[in-house]
């Protein structure tokens, strides 16, 4: 009966985790390049040890077009690179802006890094006929003249876990780079809007909810009949 309780304790535990997540995705809706964070798994590694994992979800949201030359959007597989504070972080939100300094950053202003380094646009705005262009491969250009080219990250076995949560890397070598520029196409003009689906979500929720208040009476059917059981045994 103990070991009951212990296992659907541990239910409630799973299912009180996986409402926090289909509440998280839910809070995302709206959140430029977001990937659904998928429900708690829990797995045991080589050493028999239990270990949490949550998948994310990779596939490509729907891509709005804004007409904005910093928006820019990853039609297929890879993250934007960005640098703040001597770590380097990976996303898929391209709403990006021209800093006072005159650097590319993101909304919350990290550099958006290039494979020259960090991308300075100052010394290419004196002009202002000459356009901002960037083509699908990433080739950053004021009016004929090559800035640099985004440096695009590939997706991993870390972001294949992780996402784009938050996921920060210490050394840039750390970082594996695609080179090829086959896996992907720069969209200039355009977001990635989140592929959180919120019909999904909240059937999701109904459902885990359900379950959730099935182990909770099995708790308490459980801690009733313990409680039984030690009045019968002080007769």
């Amino acid at each position: 009966m103990i070991k009951g309780i212990y296992q659907a304790a541990r239910s409630l535990n799973n299912h009180t985790r996986n409402l926090e997540r289909i509440s998280n995705n839910l809070a995302n809706i709206n959140t430029v390049g977001f990937k659904r964070e998928g429900m708690f798994v829990e797995v045991l590694n080589q050493y028999g040890n239990s270990e949490i994992r949550t998948p994310i979800d990779l596939r490509q949201g729907n891509l709005s077009q804004t007409g904005n030359p910093l928006n820019l959007a990853i039609a297929g597989e890879g993250y934007f690179v960005c640098q703040s504070n001597e770590q380097y972080e990976l996303t898929r939100n391209g709403s990006f802006l021209i800093s006072d300094d005159g650097f590319l950053i993101d909304q919350a202003g990290r550099r958006v890094l290039g494979k020259n380094g960090e991308i300075n646009l100052l010394n290419y705005t004196i002009n202002k006929d000459q356009a901002l262009t960037i083509n699908e491969n990433g080739e950053i250009r004021i009016g004929e003249e090559i800035v640099d080219t985004l440096l695009i990250a590939r997706n991993d076995e870390k972001l294949n876990q992780l996402g784009n949560m938050g996921l920060k890397y210490d050394d840039l070598s750390e970082i594996q780079t695609d080179n090829s520029e086959n896996g992907y196409r720069i969209m200039q003009g355009y977001l990635e809007e989140s592929n959180v689906n919120p019909i999904e979500e909240m059937e999701l929720m109904i459902r885990i909810s359900k379950d959730y208040e099935a182990s909770y009476r099995i708790v308490q059917s459980l801690d009733d009949s313990i409680q039984k059981a030690n009045e019968i045994g002080k007769v």
